[in-house]
């Protein structure tokens, strides 16, 4: 029955989208119109992706139950970023504020005065050309601005504008109602208890990150190895 009642949805969006496109309303000629339409936009008659998933065999016979805890624990970490992301991006539509790096990149500038370009690419654990496209969009939509170094005149610093300032502020009412939805699922009690375990594992991976990036995976493991006696 729900997706009976989508595709009535999907048409009274539609409707509305051709009345707001033509002065003279008639079914006939709306008709018409939705034709087109579902000849020139595939994504009308695409069928939604959790309904695709539900009926893949390959998905029910690998539920993430059945992996080791170290897994089951990394992999819920990461499926836990990829909702958050997903929530964010819908709470953000409107915004010229675009996803969750966008705002933080914002906010972190807002938070400093004034940030270095490659300082708050570090910071927040992007790679240096996915950082640098996101302080040009920042930049294009007038929400940051470059400024010179008092003390170095060939470094530009990075500041929020006034609009970015504005719009930060819209952005953090969202997320606030992001994360009130986000955590209704369960009880503060129960997800403040595991604050000091993720705060531990991001403080110790953050010195790894920034000191030792550049290291392969055995000098990693050896590193591993001889600093975890450190964090029990």
């Amino acid at each position: 029955m729900g997706s009976r009642y989508d595709v009535l949805k999907q048409i009274i969006d539609l409707w509305e989208e051709y009345e707001n496109n033509t002065d003279q309303i008639q079914l006939k000629d709306f008709a018409e119109w939705l034709n087109l339409q579902i000849k020139g936009r595939p994504d009308l008659t695409e069928k939604p992706a959790m309904s695709r998933f539900r009926n893949s065999p390959s998905i029910q016979s690998q539920p993430l139950k059945n992996f080791d805890e170290p897994t089951r624990f990394m992999e819920y970490i990461s499926r836990i970023s990829r909702f958050n992301e997903f929530y964010t991006r819908k709470f953000f539509e409107g915004l010229p504020i675009n996803s969750r790096l966008e705002f933080l990149f914002l906010q972190t500038v807002n938070l400093t005065g004034k940030a270095k370009k490659t300082d708050l690419i570090n910071y927040l654990l992007v790679e240096y050309t996915t950082g640098m496209d996101i302080i040009k969009r920042l930049i294009n939509n007038g929400l940051l601005q470059e400024t010179l170094n008092e003390n170095d005149k060939r470094v530009k610093l990075l500041e929020i504008t006034e609009e970015g300032k504005n719009q930060l502020l819209i952005a953090e009412k969202r997320l606030k109602d992001e994360r009130t939805m986000f955590l209704a699922c369960t009880s503060m009690n129960k997800w403040k208890k595991t604050m000091p375990v993720l705060e531990e594992i991001c403080d110790f991976h953050n010195d790894i990150y920034n000191n030792h990036n550049n290291k392969p995976y055995p000098e990693l493991l050896n590193l591993m190895d001889s600093l975890k006696h450190l964090h029990q």
